[in-house]
């Protein structure tokens, strides 16, 4: 296989083997201490998402909680799947992705849902069930995106018989939001609450970036502007400017309830966060590359040059090995190299982001990274057409 459709021979080997401590990295907010803004957030967010350490965790930056949760919330409980397939698409993800802190959460949602025990144990590999073609669909089409970011054609047309198209939009960016949770989760290390077990261990997992060609019809058709109703124009542009809108926007509108919360998360990360814009374009572009989206490619490597990133840097961001970077920048490129192969941040990457970062960069680098391997995922399987005069990928 050509070495830019496989992961390095060290991430590989490290997938297979990721150990997580039990040791916080950034301590949860204690409840009795939470400031206002804090109190005022937990009470606004809590009911869905929960009020466990995770919710806490992201509490040390309620910027960030603004930003993120909205979207987070709509996945949980707004979207257009059952909460059966719902919950079977997030326990498949927290197993794929050895999230401790996301399955043992999400299995008594599970229970609730309908999924008896044998079949969440099914979920992990530790137990055998008949699963109905349907459903057996959805837990390949999580494996998947984990694996390919992407979903093939086999199984997109299977889930197409019978979902609509909002349902599919859904249970993609279900298994790709809660990946970005599960990441920002593994990487803090958010202890387990009092009286939850750890998940199965997941079986060792060969990584690899997809290999089959790009799509070069649209499964998902962007909106034509011109011919949408009032309300999805005034969506995608607010201000009446008559500007043109990116294929990716007109994309995700074909979805509106979906659309309003995912995209106060992509501004947060865009917009909002306290990383420097050369540091989230490093992100972008690495993850960007790792997932072969060629469409975030191309509209993240300009913004990377505006960034301050040089031509040279822009290319090294398209290659195995991390020769030419500073210490600072390696851990960085690292950092999003670890992400896709593990799901986590191994201790010494962490140590050294940890020296150059706070708290809240530190959880901004991880919303980053998870946001857009998130959106090329989507991209990736959505087929989301190219920009004119787009710039091609590496």
């Amino acid at each position: 296989m050509p070495r830019s459709r496989i992961l390095t021979a060290a991430l590989a080997v490290a997938a297979a083997s990721v150990v997580f401590a039990a040791e916080p990295r950034l301590r949860p907010v204690p409840a009795a201490t939470l400031s206002p803004e804090q109190r005022t957030l937990a009470d606004a967010y809590a009911g869905v998402f929960g009020s466990g350490a995770d919710l806490r965790t992201l509490l040390v930056h309620p910027e960030l909680v603004k930003g993120v949760l909205p979207f987070a919330n709509y996945i949980l409980a707004e979207s257009a799947l059952t909460p059966r397939h719902r919950e079977l698409l997030i326990l498949r993800t927290a197993w794929r992705t050895r999230s401790d802190y996301l399955w043992a959460k999400h299995q008594t949602r599970a229970m609730a849902a309908g999924l008896s025990v044998q079949e969440i144990a099914a979920i992990g590999e530790r137990a055998s069930v008949r699963w109905d073609d349907f459903e057996a669909t959805l837990l390949r089409a999580a494996d998947e995106l984990h694996q390919y970011s992407f979903v093939t054609d086999r199984t997109w047309q299977a889930l197409a018989v019978r979902y609509d198209v909002h349902q599919l939009i859904d249970a993609v960016f279900t298994v790709t939001e809660m990946t970005m949770v599960a990441e920002v989760l593994n990487s803090v290390q958010v202890p387990l609450e009092a009286g939850w077990s750890a998940q199965p261990a997941a079986a060792p997992w060969r990584y690899a970036n997809r290999s089959l060609a790009p799509l070069t019809t649209p499964r998902v058709e962007p909106v034509v502007l011109a011919a949408a109703p009032p309300e999805i124009r005034a969506m995608l542009d607010p201000s009446a400017s008559g500007r043109d809108i990116a294929a990716v926007y007109r994309t995700f509108a074909r979805h509106p309830k979906l659309y309003v919360p995912r995209q106060i998360l992509s501004e947060y990360i865009r917009t909002k966060s306290t990383l420097s814009p050369r540091v989230r374009e490093m992100l972008i572009l690495r993850i960007g590359w790792r997932c072969r989206s060629a469409y975030e490619w191309a509209a993240h490597a300009p913004a990377g040059r505006r960034a301050g990133l040089t031509d040279d840097q822009i290319r090294m961001l398209a290659a195995d090995g991390l020769d030419g970077w500073t210490a600072a920048d390696r851990a960085i490129v690292r950092a999003a190299d670890e992400l896709f192969a593990t799901d986590t941040i191994a201790g010494a990457t962490w140590k050294e982001l940890d020296d150059q970062f706070d708290e809240r960069q530190l959880l901004d680098l991880l919303i980053t990274t998870g946001g857009y391997r998130m959106v090329s995922m989507a991209l990736n399987t959505f087929g989301v057409p190219a920009e004119p005069n787009s710039e091609p990928f590496p």
